[in-house]
Parts: C-alpha cells; structure tokens; sequence
C-alpha cells in the first residue's frame, strides 16, 4: 500500500506543474480577499486571504483554502488547508493554488484507483496546461508512451496495468 501512495504522490507531483483551475480574479469583501474555481460539476473551491489586524499576536490573519459542493450533500474532492500560511501575499497565493492543484491530482487519481469511475463530470475543472509535458511526466512514471489529451486519460494511463502476453500492442512513435 505505501509503495501505491508513494506512486501517487509522485504522480500529482510531477503532474501537478502542468494543470490549472480556471480561478476567478480575487475580489475583496472588508479585511478579506476572496477566489473561486469550479472543481467540477459538483464543487468548487475557495481561497481566501484575511489581511492581519495590527496586534501581531492576533491569529486571525493569513491564507486558506477549502472546497465546497455546488449541489447536494457529496463533495468528491474535499480539500481542506485551513490557515495554510500567515502571508497572504502573491506567492503564498500562488503556492496554495499549486497545494489545491496537488492535493486534487491525488484525489484523483484515489478516486480512479477505488471506484474505476471516470473523472470528467467531477474533475471537468483542472485541465491540462501542455500536454506534451504532462504526457512525459506519465512516460517517466510508467515507462510506456501516454497519448492521452486530457487529465482523465493521463490517470488512466498512470494506473493501466502494463501489456503482457502475445497480443501487447507497440505503438511506434
């Protein structure tokens, strides 16, 4: 099981670099910053940055990051990263969009691995970025050639058991 997790892990890793949610520009409420980006069909999920007050003991202030469900009861994805960071400037925000991004690729790809269901209505917001690269980040985890165009059939690629026997197809490049 550790080495499945480790293979996971590494997976949302190198795969991570190359998706990206559509995230709404930040929009700010009093003391808070506030972006959204749909998951999917079913979820959402949110960051938002709390501007410190000025007593520095106060630990109000900083950056988090949870999803929640668009419809029903069912969050397929739960991403929870309550005070991720105390900063709140543009890095740290585009570290826990990159944490957000991971975090799903695991999820993901649990999901596929526990249920075989496909992705696209529950994971129809990361999409891929390059291609190429992403496809070469699964050839390197697999050490077989990915053609797949979107997320859900590069984790399908991930995690198809290898060709054996007489009738294995080699796809020439």
């Amino acid at each position: 099981m550790s080495r499945m997790l480790d293979r996971v892990t590494l997976a949302a890793s190198l795969l991570a670099p190359h998706v990206a949610l559509d995230w709404s520009r930040p929009r700010r409420r009093g003391a808070t910053m506030i972006s959204t980006a749909r998951i999917g069909g079913l979820s959402e999920v949110v960051i938002q940055s709390v501007e410190p007050l000025e007593d520095p003991a106060d630990p109000c202030g900083g950056l988090s990051g949870w999803s929640r469900t668009l419809q029903g009861d069912f969050d397929p994805f739960p991403i929870r990263f309550w005070a991720y960071t105390r900063l709140t400037d543009a890095p740290a925000w585009a570290g826990l969009r990159q944490a957000v991004h991971h975090r799903l690729l695991v999820l993901a790809q649990a999901h596929v691995l526990l249920s075989r269901r496909p992705l696209q209505e529950v994971l129809s917001g990361l999409q891929v970025l390059n291609a190429d690269s992403a496809r070469h980040s699964v050839s390197l985890l697999t050490g077989r050639d990915s053609w797949a165009e979107d997320l859900p059939g590069l984790i399908a690629d991930l995690h198809r058991p290898p060709a054996t026997g007489p009738d294995r197809a080699v796809r020439q490049s």
